[in-house]
């Protein structure tokens, strides 16, 4: 196991500084250079050298004791936490997919005898480059793109993700709508009452494409009220006024012939929806949009995935203070014990949140990022662990394997790394799921308050907030809630089944 996971960090490193080198934007490999240049290729050297060093100096493999066997057993006989880590490792896997699934960059684009692969390159092309001199500087639109080669403008297809949006900065103005006529009566697709609101109708002739020819109030499915004709060029031809359904007044200007507004060649009514759009398949808004325009769907699967990198990098800083800190106090004690504990009663009495909120404030949420924001959470969150550790430490060291591990001349560093801590790792276990439930509620308050990251990283508090202040646009707080609960329970499922197989009390007899 040991040789894979090293096998595995020397890869990630070597791909993502190979694929910075290149130009490459492999799905997650460069996570580390998005977060910034200085993380990026200090990030990549550092996961080169702890692979190297890791198949150089450390055991091909974990020689796991008979006791942790066992109670890996009864984990697996948990169905529920079972089924639960599975589902977590599912989703894992998904979001390590980044741009191949949620993306506005093509996966694949054939343009004549050319092919394109816009969403795994750093280069952005231009709309020259597949539309020629009527194209800009602007980078290619793609959506748009693959209408043109379906539509037979241009020679070539497309191939988007799934969900065709970036999860920030990526806003739909608009959405239309075309009204189905069932029983005589305007009805929006899918939907069981009538339609009530403003309807257009348009000139669908090559002439006149995208000009208005109706403007009408629909109520119930049937005209009732205002009802306006017009021209090709803009000008009003007609002023009439309906009432359910029936005509009661029409006025003509003198600005079209009527028999030639009559006869003119339209489109169905159309309804034009702007944000918050709720959801609408064609358009790949499947959970439809918030009140910017940004995809639904496409903002969660960004949370997600800044919530596994928020998840690593605390779960990193965290446990590697709180259990060297937590150790070195129980097993050397004296001086050191009291200095750290009188250190971590300061910052218990601090109030966590307040403090953080006063560091975001005085920064800038626009300058702030996810290493500097976790840094500042990580100070207040490695406290409570060394409570534990501590303990532990001091139970542990008094027994007759760390007494031999001395005699044999062992140091500080090789009793603690290979006899101290992989004997109170079950207690390390137990607490992980739990504190992941932690960071996790604790960056989406912060996204919630107004004290979290700027918007150029997909927060779920931030929709959140957005589903509060329009209730009326219910897709938004129904779908963030369902996820977040599903998530959270998850991972709540496998701390508890966790913390049941590895709980002495339940599994021990004595005879």
């Amino acid at each position: 196991m040991i040789r894979r996971l090293a096998i595995l960090s020397l890869l990630v490193g070597a791909l993502s500084l190979l694929g910075e080198w290149l130009g490459l934007d492999l799905p997650s490999i460069s996570w580390f250079f998005r977060i910034g240049p200085a993380f990026g290729w200090a990030g990549s050297v550092v996961l080169v050298i702890a692979g190297t060093g890791a198949l150089w100096f450390l055991p091909a493999s974990i020689n796991w004791t008979p006791v942790t066997l066992q109670r890996f057993r009864r984990f697996r006989r948990i169905r529920r936490g079972w089924y639960s880590l599975l589902i977590l490792g599912g989703l894992v896997l998904l979001a390590l997919l980044d741009q191949s699934v949620v993306g506005k960059r093509a996966l694949i684009v054939r343009h004549g005898d050319s092919w394109f692969f816009p969403a795994f390159m750093k280069e952005r092309y231009t709309e020259k480059v597949f539309l020629g001199e009527e194209g800009s500087e602007a980078e290619m639109d793609y959506r748009r793109l693959k209408s043109l080669m379906q539509d037979g403008e241009l020679e070539g297809f497309v191939v988007m993700p799934p969900v065709p949006w970036d999860p920030v900065l990526d806003s739909d103005d608009q959405q239309r709508l075309t009204l189905e006529t069932r029983d005589g009566l305007l009805y929006k697709p899918s939907e069981e009452r009538p339609y009530s609101g403003r309807a257009v109708r348009y000139y669908s002739d090559a002439g006149g494409q995208g000009a208005r020819h109706t403007d009408a109030r629909i109520r119930r499915g049937l005209p009732d009220g205002e009802w306006l004709g017009y021209a090709v060029d803009g000008g009003l031809v007609v002023r009439a006024s309906y009432r359910n359904g029936e005509k009661v007044r029409e006025e003509f200007t003198g600005e079209m012939p009527p028999e030639a507004f009559a006869k003119a060649a339209t489109t169905e009514w159309i309804v034009v929806v702007y944000p918050a759009i709720p959801p609408m398949w064609k358009a790949g808004h499947f959970l439809g949009t918030d009140s910017r325009g940004w995809d639904v769907l496409a903002q969660m699967y960004g949370g997600w995935q800044l919530n596994l990198k928020a998840i690593l990098i605390y779960l990193a800083l965290t446990y590697g203070v709180g259990v060297l800190i937590g150790t070195l106090m129980g097993y050397w004690g004296g001086w050191f014990d009291l200095l750290f504990q009188r250190v971590i009663e300061i910052l218990e009495n601090l109030p966590f949140l307040y403090i953080v909120m006063i560091v975001v404030g005085v920064v800038g949420v626009a300058n702030m990022n996810l290493p500097l924001l976790l840094g500042v959470i990580c100070v207040f969150s490695w406290t409570g662990l060394t409570y534990s550790m501590r303990a532990l430490s001091y139970k542990e060291k008094e027994r007759d394997y760390i007494a031999a591990a001395r005699l044999q001349g062992a140091g500080t560093f090789r009793i603690i790394t290979r006899y101290l801590v992989p004997n109170v790792l079950a207690t390390l276990v137990t607490v992980v799921p739990f504190s992941v439930v932690g960071i996790m509620t604790s960056l989406t308050a912060l996204a919630f308050v107004g004290f979290g990251l700027p918007e150029t990283y997909a927060q779920w508090g931030v929709l959140f907030d957005d589903g509060l202040n329009h209730l009326s646009a219910s897709w938004i707080t129904v779908s963030m809630f369902a996820i977040m609960v599903l998530i959270l329970l998850l991972v709540t499922f496998v701390g508890e089944a966790l913390r049941e197989a590895f709980d002495p009390k339940k599994f021990t007899t004595y005879q």
